[in-house]
């Protein structure tokens, strides 16, 4: 897959990936608002990125994909569209690096993935997850015209506010 803006460029995510992605995984917020996968080296983290390749194959577009700044190629963060066993849409989600925060790289990620999805998938909507207490998210997808819904157990036994985006 590969989508471009302006500014950006989402593809698919590599290998050769793995020592940004090693700083993603560990960084605080990342650990705080979307999980802690302990992965403790950049080879680790490799390893890692060659399972999710794999289960990105398996899933007919949809993944983990990686965002770069199209200006300098610098990897600055990931967004995912992903179609899980237990619902009936696609979710979208996001994350970035302290140096790619705050600029509107989310924003403008999350638009071509909503976008993507619409065209290929053809669906109703799309979902969103986040952390009760992760706000600047929440507002995110606030400012991407995603509704709040309410509270459900979604991952790791903990309830997550769902939000959800339908296409006009």
């Amino acid at each position: 897959m590969f989508l471009e803006s302006k500014r950006l460029i989402i593809r698919d995510i590599q290998i050769s990936d793995a020592s940004f992605y090693f700083e993603l995984f560990n960084d605080p917020d990342w650990i705080r608002f979307i999980s802690n996968k302990k992965l403790k080296s950049v080879d680790e983290t490799a390893t890692y990125l060659k399972k999710m390749k794999v289960e990105n194959s398996k899933l007919g577009g949809l993944g983990f994909f990686t965002v770069v700044l199209k200006s300098t190629q610098e990897l600055i963060g990931t967004s995912t569209a992903l179609q899980r066993e237990s619902l009936n849409f696609v979710d979208v989600g996001y994350g970035f690096l302290p140096k790619g925060r705050g600029k509107g790289y989310a924003i403008e990620a999350t638009k071509l993935i909503i976008e993507y999805v619409q065209k290929t998938f053809k669906q109703k909507k799309i979902l969103a997850f986040t952390k009760p207490d992760n706000d600047k998210s929440q507002n995110l997808l606030k400012k991407l015209d995603f509704k709040f819904i309410g509270y459900q157990v979604i991952f790791d036994n903990e309830e997550d506010a769902i939000f959800e985006f339908e296409f006009s």
